[in-house]
């Protein structure tokens, strides 16, 4: 005799027991995944338009770097930068930066500039032990270091360097058999020159040489025979744009060179050919994977097709410059038969040698004509802006993406109570055939009886 069966609650698996032990429950598995078919469609498209929408995000940032290194190559600075030498730089050391006027010049180190060094007469026979002073102060460049107990050599040397705004540091050196307490000034110049009044009272008592070890002094030196003071031995803008550093004092001239710095250009060119090229690889295998029929890809999207046309029509196009140089190609700069641009830095070295200005003009534009780079930046600007047309498609998009998870989200609910109904059919049906099998089984018996 079949047992009557047991139902489960909604959402666990069932057990159907009638029907001859048919698996009701891989019925109503087998009737839901047919039923969902379209929530999983709906899903695969959920998935290839996410995929669009992030291709579109590595698109808008190959071409925030195309844009970029395009924007550096049309700035009034990428030709400014400079390269500096030195003929002797144990005598002076040269730096430059953008704007330096290109020339050579000829300098002397008549004198370095020196900070002030005053020391006591060496009459101290250690620098620990021995008491100096055990009241009254000392006047180190109008500033006042108090000494308030005994102190030794070492002892005062810690509180001159302990005072506050104290233009001096304070050491102890060892002379021979005695100690001396040495007075460094911290700046250099003849303005940082100092005084010291000694007013230290007991102890073995401390005096001051009357002459300074060193004088505090100005450094002088000529350019281009012109002279120059400065209280520093870096000395900044006597060539504008440049930086001096003066090591040691000469008769004999230095020459300084500034030449305008080709490997600046150069690197800022080699910047825009690796992100133009990162961005057209990227843009090709988009393309390859729309022609394999592929449909998670923005290879056959018209604004991405748009796109390649405009660059490479920009960028490799003529320009009316009315001067020497009217193409990139004609500086290093052009197209292989892949679509990938190929940059020889000696054509555009010979270029910037025969004819810089002409160079600069096909780069940054001039009167009446953008450059080569503005129009690159430009053309970008409007795929990328803010309303440009990336921003446009990406927000399509995200439009169609979220009615898609709205449409999915009301179907799963629908399926769901469909399931649940079926459900209930199934155990009714097998409740129902299991009654009808005990019913048989006891007229069975009855029969049985009877006959």
């Amino acid at each position: 005799m079949i047992r009557r069966p047991e139902a489960r609650a909604m959402g666990s698996p069932i057990t159907f027991s009638g029907f001859n032990n048919i698996d009701f429950n891989g019925i109503l598995e087998a009737l839901s995944a047919q039923e969902r078919q379209p929530v999983v469609q709906l899903e695969t498209q959920q998935a290839q338009l996410q995929k669009q929408r992030t291709a579109f995000g590595t698109l808008a940032t190959r071409l925030g770097a195309v844009e970029s290194a395009a924007r550096d190559l049309a700035s009034a600075t990428a030709f400014t930068g400079t390269a500096a030498t030195s003929s002797n730089e144990t005598i002076a050391k040269v730096s430059a930066g953008n704007g330096a006027p290109t020339g050579s010049y000829s300098l002397v180190v008549g004198a370095l500039a020196k900070a002030q060094v005053t020391a006591t007469n060496g009459t101290t026979p250690d620098a620990d032990t021995t008491v100096v002073a055990n009241a009254g102060s000392l006047t180190i460049g109008g500033v006042s270091v108090t000494v308030a107990g005994a102190v030794t050599m070492n002892g005062l040397a810690e509180a001159i360097n302990g005072t506050a705004n104290i233009g001096v540091t304070a050491s102890v050196v060892r002379s021979g058999s005695t100690y001396q307490l040495v007075l460094t000034g911290k700046g250099t110049g003849a303005s940082e020159s100092f005084a010291v009044s000694n007013a230290l009272t007991g102890g073995s008592g401390v005096s001051f040489a009357a002459t300074n070890a060193q004088a505090a002094q100005d450094a002088s030196f000529t350019l281009n025979n012109v002279a120059v003071n400065s209280s520093s031995n870096t000395i900044e803008g006597a060539i504008p744009g440049t930086t001096l550093t003066l090591q040691q004092e000469s008769t004999t001239p230095v020459t300084i060179m500034i030449t305008a710095d080709l490997a600046s250009v150069e690197e800022l060119v080699r910047k825009f050919t690796s992100a133009y090229n990162d961005l057209n690889s990227f843009l090709e295998t988009q393309a390859k994977a729309y022609a394999n029929k592929e449909r998670d890809n923005i290879g056959g999207d018209p604004l991405v097709r748009q796109l390649r046309n405009t660059l490479s029509r920009v960028a490799g196009g003529e320009l009316a410059t009315g001067d020497t140089y009217t193409s990139l190609a004609q500086v290093g700069l052009s197209f292989n038969r892949t679509g990938q641009l190929e940059f020889r830095p000696a054509d555009l070295k010979a270029a910037l040698s025969t004819d810089r200005n002409s160079v600069v003009a096909l780069f940054q534009g001039g009167s009446g004509f953008d450059g080569a780079f503005d129009k690159v930046k430009t053309a970008i600007g409007n795929y990328t802006a803010s309303g440009g047309l990336i921003p446009t498609a990406q927000t399509r998009l995200d439009h169609q993406l979220s009615k898609i998870a709205d449409r999915i989200e009301e179907l799963e609910r629908r399926l769901a109570i469909r399931k649940e109904a079926m459900q209930k059919e199934f155990i009714a049906t097998d409740l129902a055939i299991a009654q009808l099998n005990a019913s048989m089984g006891q007229v069975g018996s009855l029969g049985a009886k009877l006959f």
